[in-house]
């Protein structure tokens, strides 16, 4: 008896050892996976976003060459050099400590505009023009790099190369010697701290905005700037121009909403960023890999007895611990990333969670095998698989709905004894719920007289448009016998109307731990409900929506079958939809394709001769659809007509065909 305490230690040790190792063997396999530098570059890309903090004032400002600043020059890049002259005047006169412009001049235009530039090129501000390297494909050499000479050899020049990352976001300093950024801070006479090996760029806040000036307000700064707005300022020219994505960049903003940014903006970023010694230094990588070892070790020696619980709070303790001091270590200028430990912790939790599943699944098996002797076998799978919160769990599928209600039950019930009535409605839904089964639906429930039922959940069923349409169909069919059986009765005139539609809901185990059914909500529910109802305006039997028709296979033969009808909004909704029903007449059904295609079109002519088509069918083929053909043709003329005499008063101004609203039933 005074060993069992020895070996429960010697048990407790191992297991946490066995934990330990696995953990941190499992953070090395994912160190090496090709999935940890994109989870590394998020988490640098987040803490980036979320600490940008308010830009200093390094009396930096960017000039753009905009979409505003073309549409008032009525030009388009490339503009003429002599406008740029006219600019570097007037920053010079204005000021302007240096000008950098970031647009290369590899190309001569013509003499006067490169003699204009070249002049002013030479005044007494400096300024400092964009050199890069492009790369270049050829037969002979598969790749190389060449600098695109310019047409300035005597100016300054600065490198405009952006270091982009494989995934196309810009985080690193543009760290050349020559980089433009750090000839400009030169030329202007401004002190500044070059970026360290390695060192990548902070962002600002984007809420408080650069200085920033359009082309057009700095060709002619005196009247259209405050006064001193240039005075000693770094100004860097670029384009700016979104809506073109010329020389734009994603930035680590992006993970909050932000959008690309304009090279010229970038290049601004840098300036400030050395100008005021703002650079963000990478960590040594064994400095991250060293804590993520000790927190682990101390995750794992603070649980060496396994409580899941106990183990989710330190190790969360841990995490916002390590969270906390990558924070302050990048709010001081250094990125140490929190990946490895936060993993680490992750891994660590998950193995011993594991370890602990395996163990109380034995515990399991052992009480199925005892259990097992007063209930049968299948009682006990089904109680050892279910849960409480397994049963309440629902997830979100697309679904095709059926909705069904029998027309005219209620008024027929009240002429007979409530036994009667359910004996009608036990032959109904027994009918019902054969005939939803066989075409592999889940019949929901049952609502008064009506059937809920769905086609791909639980189980996946591609074909579920099909199936559910197929099954509305038989349940039309199954109606007809029932007529027969219910003649002579008040039940023997009702009527069977179906609403199909297709969409995602939520669908699963919903309700109280006490009482749950397995069933689907969500808009797309309310959507096939409503669509039950307005068969009733259209008089049909079946009524699907546009979406359930789309869900059909392409070779599908009941494409052909389905008659459009109209486009409506249904109560409740603000969208109108198209809706079809089911026709074996195939002219009838092109009709109708055809005035849909028209109407979509505006073209209001070839929908009045659809409508004219429809109702001369109608009236020697189909009477049934007379009413509604009549209906259709009014509905069309007039919106023709309106729209004729909006184009006489106001040409291109049309109004389009709009769906009907339909109100509750």
């Amino acid at each position: 008896m005074a060993s069992h305490p020895v070996l429960v230690e010697r048990d407790a040790w191992r297991a946490w050892a066995l934990r330990l190792l696995l953990a941190l063997g499992l953070l090395a396999v994912l160190h090496v996976t090709p999935v940890w530098v994109p989870v590394q570059r998020l988490e640098y890309d987040l803490l980036s976003s979320l600490t940008a903090p308010v830009r200093p004032d390094a009396g930096v400002l960017v000039v753009g060459l905009d979409e505003p600043s073309l549409a008032a020059l009525n030009l388009a890049p490339p503009l003429p050099r002599r406008l740029h002259a006219q600019l570097v005047d007037a920053l010079s006169a204005a000021g302007t400590a240096a000008l950098g412009i970031d647009m290369l001049f590899g190309t001569p235009q013509s003499a006067a505009d490169d003699a204009a530039l070249a002049q002013a090129l030479k005044g007494r501000m400096p300024v400092v023009l964009a050199s890069a390297e492009v790369t270049v494909q050829s037969s002979q050499v598969a790749q190389y790099r060449q600098t695109v000479p310019t047409v300035f050899p005597d100016a300054r020049h600065g490198n405009v190369a952006l270091d982009v990352d494989d995934d196309g976001v810009l985080r690193r300093a543009p760290a050349q010697d020559d980089a433009l950024w750090r000839v400009l801070a030169q030329s202007g006479g401004r002190a500044f701290t070059p970026p360290p090996a390695g060192a990548l760029l902070r962002y600002y806040a984007p809420e408080v905005p650069l200085p920033y000036a359009h082309y057009t307000q700095a060709l002619d700064p005196v009247a259209m700037l405050p006064p001193g707005a240039l005075q000693g300022r770094l100004v860097l020219l670029g384009q700016h121009t979104p809506v073109d994505s010329v020389d734009q960049f994603a930035t680590p903003l992006r993970e909050l909403g932000g959008g690309p940014q304009s090279g010229v903006f970038l290049h601004a970023t840098a300036l400030i960023n050395g100008l005021a010694g703002d650079w963000i230094v990478p960590a040594h990588p064994a400095g991250p890999a060293l804590q993520a070892v000790l927190a682990v070790g101390m995750a794992a020696g603070l649980t060496r007895r396994w409580a899941g619980w106990r183990a989710v709070w330190i190790s969360l303790l841990l995490a916002l611990l390590a969270l906390g001091g990558g924070l302050w270590a990048y709010l001081t200028g250094v990125w140490w990333s929190t990946l490895p430990t936060l993993a680490g912790l992750a891994l660590h939790l998950n193995v011993g969670a594991a370890d602990s599943y395996w163990r109380e699944r034995r515990r399991r098996e052992q009480l199925r095998n005892d259990f097992a002797r007063y209930v049968p076998p299948a009682v006990v799978d089904a109680l050892a698989a279910s849960g409480a919160e397994s049963a309440l769990r629902g997830e979100r599928r697309v679904l095709t709905l059926l909705f069904s209600d029998l027309a005219g039950f209620t008024s027929a019930s009240e002429h007979l004894p409530p036994e009667a009535v359910a004996q009608a409605l036990n032959a109904y839904f027994s009918r019902m719920t054969r005939t939803v089964h066989r075409h592999g639906g889940t019949l929901d429930k049952f609502i008064g007289d009506a059937v809920m039922a769905f086609w791909n959940a639980p189980l996946p069923d591609p074909a579920h448009a099909e199936h559910a349409l197929a099954c509305a169909q038989a349940m039309q069919a199954e109606m007809v016998a029932l007529r027969t059986e219910w003649a002579g009765t008040p039940f023997g005139k009702v009527q069977l109307r179906i609403g199909l539609h297709t969409g995602e809901a939520a669908v699963g185990h919903l309700g109280s731990h006490e009482r749950f059914t397995y069933t689907a909500v969500g808009d797309a529910v309310n959507t096939a409900a409503r669509l039950e109802g307005a068969n009733k305006v259209f008089g049909t039997g079946i009524l699907l929506s546009a979406a359930t028709r789309n869900a059909l296979s392409a070779d599908s033969a009941e494409h052909a079958h389905l008659l459009w009808l109209d486009a409506v909004v249904l109560a409740g909704r603000s969208a109108g939809i198209d809706v079809y029903t089911l026709c074996d007449d195939p002219a009838l059904v092109a009709i109708s394709r055809a005035l849909h295609d028209h109407l979509q079109a505006g073209e209001w002519a070839l929908a009045l001769q659809c409508c004219a088509d429809w109702q001369a069918h109608a009236r020697s083929m189909a009477p049934q659809w007379l009413a509604h053909a009549d209906q259709m043709h009014s509905r069309v003329q007039a919106l023709a007509h309106a729209n004729a005499v909006s184009a006489a008063r106001a040409p291109g101004v049309l109004t389009p065909f709009s769906a009907r609203a339909l109100d509750k039933s």
